[in-house]
């Protein structure tokens, strides 16, 4: 894994999935491990948009919904 250079480029009317394997966010410094089942609130920082806050529902990897990825909700959009 490798941090992306320069940032990650969204373009106006675009999204960008993160998921493992490809792009994903990865917590550092945490002061507890996630557990299953977990909500963690996070703030997403945009060079022109400003910022969004964001929670995240830590699950299993292969978990709940046949996803491979925790559900991410968009607080106010």
């Amino acid at each position: 894994m490798r941090p992306v250079e320069g940032g990650l480029e969204i373009k106006p009317g675009e999204t960008v999935e993160l998921k493992p394997g490809s792009l994903h966010l990865m917590f550092v410094g945490l002061k507890k491990p996630l557990a299953t089942g977990d909500h963690v609130k996070a703030t997403l920082a945009f060079e022109k948009a400003g910022t969004v806050a964001v929670e995240f529902d830590v699950a299993a990897m292969g978990g709940a919904g046949g996803h491979d990825t925790p559900g991410m909700k968009m607080q106010g959009h």
